[in-house]
């Protein structure tokens, strides 16, 4: 007698838990809808009555949020947003408006971990990497943004001719800890700007980067030099992306400044996080970057001297895009 009186459990243990996951399916996409609805950068571009149908339609036969992926991606590609995410306890779904071909040098070189590096080359040119930086505590931006300050003013001791910043293996992260670790580079005050609902201002002050008047990370300089006149070139590529470009914003508008390599990204929206549930949450583009001028970058930015060839991290003398920054250096 206790077989079918098991079974029976069984049976309508499994009911309840797939009609609790399907109710959670609906639940999750409702939800997503709202929440970009109401703060989706690109919100009032969209027909929401006819992508709540398609979602909808996208999620029949869908029993567990993990199968949520086809519809989030939709919901993303809805709002063009693939910098966005959404995010289910260990699955992460997003929409790639594009794929980026990515070289063996650049994988390589990942694959080595994010470092800065600094050099000094031919001419008395001085070299800097500045490579994507995680998001973290205020103390570990704090670190960071010493550390590259730290390689920065060594090389300015220097007194150099000019400077690569190479963002090429940039690919984002925390920009607070970038943006303050060349702050010798920039003049005090704005340097940027988030153009959300609420404009939000990027400020160095008193050796600190704030956003508004939230200190998010601070340093103490090795050196005192001003290198704001110095002339530099930025390396980019198709790899530098988000925090790497809101860094290059900073330097629009720098006198004896200009962008080499290839097109950018295009990672240019402002995220923020927002919480679904226990289980589930997303970042979604909510806004854009722009300089300290208050213009918008919208689209991927593109370089002063375009330079799509072979990159050469070990050895510089002969990377390409390094001699053509040192080349155009030379003449300022």
């Amino acid at each position: 007698m206790r077989r079918p009186a098991l079974l029976l459990s069984f049976l309508l243990f499994f009911i309840i838990s797939s009609y609790g996951q399907k109710n959670e399916v609906r639940f999750l996409i409702d939800t997503t809808i709202s929440i970009m609805r109401e703060n989706s950068v690109n919100a009032s571009k969209v027909d929401w009555v006819k992508v709540k149908q398609e979602a909808t339609e996208k999620a029949n036969g869908i029993e567990s949020p993990y199968q949520l992926g086809p519809v989030m991606r939709y919901l993303f590609q809805s709002v063009d947003d693939f910098h966005g995410s959404f995010f289910y306890n260990d699955s992460a779904f997003n929409w790639q408006k594009q794929v980026n071909i990515v070289s063996d040098s650049i994988m390589n070189e990942w694959k080595k971990g994010p470092a800065i590096r600094k050099k000094m080359l031919e001419e008395n040119i001085a070299y800097l990497r500045i490579p994507s930086m995680p998001a973290g505590s205020i103390a570990e931006f704090s670190q960071k943004a010493q550390e590259l300050n730290d390689s920065l003013c060594q090389l300015l001791n220097n007194s150099p001719k000019g400077l690569i910043l190479d963002l090429r293996l940039n690919g984002g992260g925390a920009m607070h800890p970038m943006i303050l670790g060349v702050q010798n580079l920039l003049p005090s005050g704005k340097v940027g700007e988030f153009q959300i609902k609420k404009k939000e201002d990027w400020l160095l002050n008193n050796n600190s980067f704030l956003i508004d008047t939230a200190v998010l990370a601070t340093i103490v300089p090795k050196c005192i030099k001003q290198a704001r006149q110095l002339p530099i070139v930025i390396l980019t590529g198709a790899q530098t992306g988000s925090s790497g470009e809101f860094l290059i914003m900073t330097f629009k508008g720098r006198p004896n400044t200009i962008l080499l390599g290839a097109t950018t990204a295009g990672y240019v929206t402002v995220n923020n996080g927002f919480q679904i549930s226990d289980s589930a949450a997303m970042n979604l583009s909510i806004g854009y970057g722009a300089d300290r001028n208050g213009t918008v970058y919208t689209e991927a930015l593109k370089p002063d001297i375009f330079i799509d060839g072979p990159d050469s991290f070990n050895d510089l003398a002969n990377d390409v895009k390094v001699k053509a920054a040192i080349k155009w250096l030379k003449k300022q």
